[in-house]
């Protein structure tokens, strides 16, 4: 869908039953998921049932399930898995077991406040277009202490996002702007994302579900951004994704920035070979659900990555299609866009490490590059 839809008037429709659906996943999550839970029953839009998948807990994160469920306000269905699949695997099996029309997403170390539920409803079921509506968040440490941060701005999308309250589309091509436990979902966007395709689980460039949803909403409607803070996201060393605050922030920037010069040719490669193979995936679901210029959108970037896959040739063919990638945008035009060119220039000088790709497909100009670990310092 593009951007104009946006301006459709909003009408309130009115509620179905409910159906609305929570879905988490868990592992070794014991000593906060009773937090969780619990705010999840004082909220003021109660859920129809939670959907949780547990890859195979070690600890007694199971039984404090069950005993919540003993007296829980809605259904609880639990699951284990017989053998551990990882979180974007596990959430793929959560949200094929949903039965509700709409669809949030839970973390199992977070807190979510009273309104949180039914602020990401309402948005949803304001207008039919919306297929997915995602907030910001408070940061607070291991003990719940607020840390004085929002999740936003900690992963360096604040700016951004608070421009606009429908998201383009190729901003999600380009940069992991959601985070799951922040956002709800159409029933019909995650029947379009499901399957995941395996190129999901590519180790030298992992995209986890959230990203993966986005992309896919994107196809199907529009995506709205909240800015309002609607659930403490928990900040702890044993977290499997999140983010980083304070001096380790700045070291993390220090490091990814130092990576994209010194990072090995072939790392790089492959990190290019796998985000291509996953926007590939996306442009294909975006044809199959007649987002025709969406599809282009994301097969354009896919060969954007494709054209700094590093093989054989001589240093100038390399420097030209660069050069060619900066003219017609590819790269984007903010800080993140700059150091990749930077990073490629650098790798195509380097002696030995010639390289020739084809040039970057000709679109309008970007609006932000990734060069980054997605899911601390955001970029392609």
């Amino acid at each position: 869908m593009t951007t104009e839809q946006a301006s459709t008037p909003r009408t309130r429709y009115p509620r179905a039953q409910c159906e609305v659906s929570v879905a988490l996943c868990t592992l070794n999550g014991s000593q906060w998921i009773e937090e969780l839970l619990q705010s999840i029953a004082a909220q003021e839009l109660l859920p129809d049932e939670i959907v949780i998948q547990d890859d195979c807990s070690e600890d007694d994160t199971v039984e404090l399930i069950e005993k919540f469920a003993d007296q829980a306000p809605f259904a609880i269905r639990l699951e284990v898995n017989q053998f551990r699949l990882g979180s974007t695997a596990n959430f793929a099996t959560a949200l094929a077991r949903c039965h509700g029309r709409f669809i949030a997403l839970a973390d199992q170390d977070d807190v979510w406040y009273p309104v949180k539920l039914r602020r990401l409803i309402d948005e949803l079921e304001l207008d039919p277009t919306v297929t997915m509506v995602f907030s910001d968040a408070d940061l607070i440490g291991p003990d719940g202490q607020d840390l004085g941060q929002r999740l936003w701005d900690a992963r360096l999308i604040g700016r951004t996002l608070r421009k606009r309250a429908v998201v383009p589309e190729e901003l999600f091509a380009r940069r992991a702007l959601t985070t799951g436990c922040t956002m709800a979902v159409r029933r019909r966007a995650v029947a379009a994302s499901l399957p995941f395709p395996e190129a999901l689980e590519n180790e030298a460039a992992p995209m986890r579900h959230d990203r993966w949803l986005s992309l896919v909403a994107a196809s199907v409607g529009t995506v709205r951004a909240l800015p309002d803070s609607l659930l403490g996201f928990r900040v702890h060393p044993d977290q499997e994704t999140g983010v980083l605050v304070g001096a380790q922030l700045t070291h993390a920037l220090g490091r990814a920035a130092s990576a994209v010069f010194i990072a090995p040719v072939g790392q790089s490669n492959e990190s290019h070979l796998a985000r291509a193979n996953q926007l590939e995936a996306a442009a294909e679901r975006a044809n199959e659900m007649g987002d025709f210029e969406e599809a282009l959108t994301l097969e354009a970037i896919a060969a954007h990555h494709r054209s700094r896959v590093q093989t054989s040739g001589s240093v100038l063919d390399r420097l030209r299609c660069i050069a060619e990638g900066v003219r017609v945008g590819a790269y984007g035009w903010d800080r993140l866009g700059m150091v990749a060119v930077a990073g490629d220039t650098v790798r195509s000088v380097r002696p030995g490490r010639g390289a020739q790709c084809e040039p970057a497909m000709q679109r309008e100009p970007a609006l932000h590059s990734e060069s980054a670990p997605e899911h601390q310092i955001e970029g392609n």
